[in-house]
């Protein structure tokens, strides 16, 4: 028996180890080749193109042309990187549970409605002959890289799965997962606003008893959702216009309505739950002209903020191409997209660029009566009959489910609302969604020409028909001129997405712009970017409601340092102000708190003591050693929430929504004028609201952190960027994450950082001037944990410690052999 036992252990023993040891040939054998050459066969380039991989491994993909530099950087796409894509191509065609399984349906029907599959196709079949021939080499290139794994990417052995091909039509919903990061919530917070402003005219209607004048429901809802707040810092031509702007006046934030308008005594909310503020899928840009730089051409900075994730959204790349389709040489340096071949924001050598998102009218929402029974919806000239789409959404381990999708001229169903309990009639409400993204001439490839431009003129010449998602797109070039404009197509007329089929674009000078503003500087971070007839062609029927901007209080921020820089600027200049972790919109609410715990409120109460000492220890930084920044943030943060959930369950509409970034400004003048009719019936008074906020700190720091002396903000703002795989690894799954470093910084600074969400990287740089350029990334370019890029970079983002833009000299060379001439393909281009 002692025998068998020891037999049987070795025999297990020897089993897991041969296990064990295959797993890992598995794993290693994922890792892509890095010296050496490969023979390209057919469609590879028509020149021997090179990867060159730093100590870091940051590429650079060198070339004969642009489209040899296109299979070059997808050839290193697809080695580090078909996974990442694969999620992107995925999110936007609606086909992750495909992938994931069955957690993923409802995410898939969300997106599917949308078509963006057919959008991708049509898009490539409008693209020119030279677009198409771009990103047909940059497929080929992905399709190469990934057949060179002796093992398919390690994630698909976790999935037991087999990647699907890269298709053409698949770079373009890489755009598209864009467009969803960064306008689908906007459309879902349309729905909230629509909601709840509807509720209002229908509360004010009834105490006006029917009259028809809306005027007093519109002074309510601008009060919910105001077109500002005290910090906008709006871009202008001229001083003059400055000066001018608002009569001369600053903004005030809207009065609060009377009680006669709305009154919420007697009423009580529904909910209480306290949510926490939603960061803007958002960045900061900014540009400084010649004449205030060092060196006299302009300086462009930039840091995009999006969910922070493992492997990190962009792909840092230098491409080299030894001559672009004008015949000359063209070296570009950032970061570029994984699923596409263009550098995202960095620089060509003459102009560089970086982006911050639009919030302006890309999407509509409209309520119609409607019968979802009958698939029918009701209009002023009558009943009209839904034209039904059936999609099937295929389920890794379950059978398909079928989404039926209900569409019309007017836009899709996103979402059907029965009628309410008190509704006389029995009709349902549809909302239907009309969103740019799907309209054709939307998208373009017209990204090929943006690597190839040679100052700004000729920028804000093509920007009009580069079909991206929209964004402020500032830009700069060698010569010290600077400007800004909307990249993206944008409808003619003032409609917006309202506009007819087929839409006409607006093409050169029908967009706006400002080029070489008087005072130098241009700057940008998701607020109110400009003002007048420049905002109103974006935001049409929307601009007088916030069109869902941030706060102003960043944007001032990064302005007034700009302002402030008395020598000419340097990318060191740069760096600073990206990581200002000065808390300007807390330092209000931080003596708000400490008038809130006056001696009456701490008399006997020892805990409000110390949540007062501690609070009074103010320094205005969100620094990972603070206490009192998060003691004020989080006092401010349930306060908000409290109050809106207040509102809105006093309406009985948009309950569980946020609070809109701009209700700032209203939110400030309810805690400081304290209006006895803008309060339910939950609390006694505004003293007894905010005292109950203070008593709700101290629970939730006690709970949190066993006490308020030790509960910093950097135990809260702490990293948690993962790898979508490493949740479903138990303990393994630590191996796959960046590690769980305090953050400073916050939302609502410059430094934009929080566990999962924040500055995806930060540059700066000056066209010509590369080598005095920086760049950090919260994470290397590999995306496999045997990796030694796999981490690269990661500690210096954490810290704020400058890293040279350019990679560092290379250490490993991969060769990609010319098509053999009998072999290779023919191309489009002229």
């Amino acid at each position: 028996m002692k025998k068998w036992i020891i037999g049987g252990l070795t025999t297990l023993i020897v089993v897991m180890a041969v296990v064990a040891g295959a797993a890992w040939w598995a794993l290693r054998g994922s890792l892509p080749a890095l010296d050496g050459e490969v023979s390209s066969g057919v469609g590879g380039p028509q020149s021997d193109a090179r990867l060159e991989r730093d100590a870091d491994g940051v590429v650079t993909a060198r070339g004969n042309d642009p489209f040899d530099v296109a299979y070059a950087i997808g050839f290193a796409h697809g080695q580090d990187r078909y996974f990442q894509m694969d999620l992107s191509r995925r999110l936007a065609a609606g086909e992750l549970a495909a992938l994931l399984g069955e957690t993923l349906v409802a995410q898939d029907q969300r997106a599917r409605i949308f078509r963006l599959r057919a959008v991708a196709r049509q898009v490539i079949a409008d693209a020119t002959p030279t677009e198409r021939a771009w990103i047909e080499a940059y497929t080929r290139g992905v399709n190469a890289g990934l057949g060179s794994l002796s093992v398919r990417p390690w994630e698909y052995l976790v999935l037991r799965s087999t990647p699907e091909v890269w298709r053409s039509e698949d770079s373009v919903l890489v755009v598209h997962s864009m467009w969803w990061s960064l306008q689908y919530e906007a459309l879902v917070d349309e729905l909230s606003r629509r909601e709840i402003s509807a509720r209002i005219e229908e509360r004010v209607a009834t105490a006006a008893r029917g009259e028809a004048d809306v005027r007093p429901a519109s002074e309510v809802i601008r009060f919910l959702f105001p077109r500002g707040d005290e910090w906008d810092t709006p871009n202008f031509q001229t001083l003059a216009e400055q000066r001018a702007a608002n009569g001369g006046e600053p903004y005030r934030a809207p009065v609060v309505p009377p009680p006669e308008l709305l009154d919420l005594r007697g009423e009580r909310s529904a909910s209480r739950a306290i949510r926490e503020e939603r960061a803007l899928p958002g960045s900061n840009a900014w540009a400084v002209s010649g004449r205030y730089a060092a060196g006299g051409a302009a300086l462009i900075a930039g840091d995009m903020h999006l969910g922070l994730r493992v492997p990190t959204t962009w792909y840092r790349a230098r491409l080299q191409i030894a001559r672009d389709t004008n015949g000359l040489p063209r070296e570009l340096n950032g970061v570029t997209l994984p699923g596409l071949p263009a550098v995202v924001a960095g620089s060509n050598g003459e102009v560089a660029w970086s982006f911050t998102n639009s919030y302006g009218d890309w999407g509509d929402l409209k309520p119609v009566a409607c019968d979802p029974t009958r698939k029918v919806y009701f209009t002023a000239e009558g009943e009209r009959r839904f034209e039904i789409r059936r999609e099937t959404i295929e389920v890794s381990g379950r059978d398909p489910v079928v989404l039926e999708v209900l569409e019309s001229p007017l836009g899709v169903v996103m979402r059907t609302d029965a009628p309410q309990q008190d509704a006389s009639a029995a009709a349902h409400t549809c909302w239907l969604a009309r969103w740019l993204v799907t309209e054709r001439g939307a998208t373009t490839l017209a990204s090929f020409e943006l690597q190839q431009v040679r100052d700004v003129s000729s920028a804000l010449a093509l920007a009009p028909r580069v079909g991206i998602p929209h964004q402020n797109f500032t830009v700069g070039d060698r010569s010290g001129r600077i400007a800004w404009t909307i990249i993206g197509r944008i409808p003619q007329g003032d409609l917006g997405p309202e506009t007819p089929r087929p839409i006409a674009w607006r093409g050169p000078g029908e967009t706006p712009v400002i080029l070489d503003p008087e005072v130098g500087r241009l700057w940008s971070a998701n607020a109110r970017h400009v003002e007048g007839p420049l905002e109103e062609s974006l935001g049409n029927d929307e601009a007088m409601s916030g069109m869902h901007y941030d706060k102003g209080v960043r944007q001032r921020q990064i302005r007034d340092r700009l302002l402030a820089i008395d020598r000419p600027a340097t990318p060191s200049d740069m760096l600073s102000i990206q990581l200002d972790d000065r808390a300007l919109l807390i330092d209000r609410w931080q003596r708000l708190l400490l008038a809130t715990l006056d001696e009456e409120a701490v008399r006997n109460e020892p805990k409000r003591a110390e949540l007062r000492r501690l609070v009074a220890d103010w320094k205005g930084h969100a620094t990972i050693d603070s206490v009192s920044y998060r003691l004020a943030r989080d006092f401010r943060e349930r306060t908000r929430s409290a109050v809106w959930s207040m509102l809105t369950g006093a309406l009985g509409a948009g309950e569980g929504s946020q609070a809109f970034p701009l209700f700032e400004g209203s939110l400030w003048r309810l805690v400081t004028e304290q209006p006895p009719h803008m309060l339910s019936a939950d609390y006694k008074d505004w003293r007894t609201l905010l005292l109950s906020q203070a008593d709700a700190v101290i629970v939730s720091a006690e709970e949190a952190c066993g006490n308020l002396v030790g509960c910093t903000w950097g135990l809260r703002n702490t990293a948690k960027i993962r790898h979508p795989l490493s949740s479903s690894l138990g303990p393994l799954g630590r191996y796959l994450d960046m590690p769980a470093r305090p953050l400073a910084g916050d939302m609502n600074a410059p430094r934009v950082t929080g566990p999962t969400f924040g500055a995806s990287e930060r540059f700066a740089v000056s066209p010509g001037r590369e080598a005095e350029g920086y760049m950090q990334l919260p994470g290397g370019a590999s995306g496999h944990p045997l990796s030694p890029f796999y981490r690269a970079g990661f500690e210096d983002w954490v810290s704020g410690r400058m890293r040279p833009l350019l990679p560092g000299p290379a250490i490993h060379t991969l060769t990609l052999k010319a098509s053999r001439p009998d072999d290779a393909s023919p191309r489009n281009a002229p």
